[in-house]
């Protein structure tokens, strides 16, 4: 459900975002969503659907960027993605620990018109 609550609040961002530039239209919403995020990029795109008619932001396209999952090392820093059942840094070893990359769930902007 809180799928639902976040394509609400990029309706309501959109529309402010819209009032601010003294657009009548919004065309596109660009949104990050990562992989461990805890949402659903469909989801987000199926409720925005729902949530924007009748709204300035009703018929935009919702631009979506997915963004993986990061581990980090913590002995060299090293970013890097997970391999299925292997967590070791691909330079020196170690076992990765997880990092803030792929667990934004952001709007990036909005194209109004």
């Amino acid at each position: 459900m809180h799928d639902y609550h976040k394509a609400v609040d990029m309706v309501n961002f959109a529309k402010e975002k819209a009032e601010q530039l003294g657009k009548s239209k919004v065309t596109k919403i660009n949104i990050v969503v990562g992989e461990s995020s805890g949402y659903s990029a469909d989801s987000i795109c199926m409720y925005f659907k729902e949530v924007s008619e009748g709204t300035v932001c009703e018929g935009a396209e919702v631009n979506v960027k997915h963004v993986k999952s990061m581990l980090q090392c913590p002995n060299c820093g090293e970013l890097y993605a997970r391999k299925l059942m292997h967590y070791e840094c691909p330079k020196c070893g170690t076992e990765g620990e997880p990092s803030k990359i792929g667990t934004e769930i952001e709007i990036e902007g909005i194209e109004a018109e």
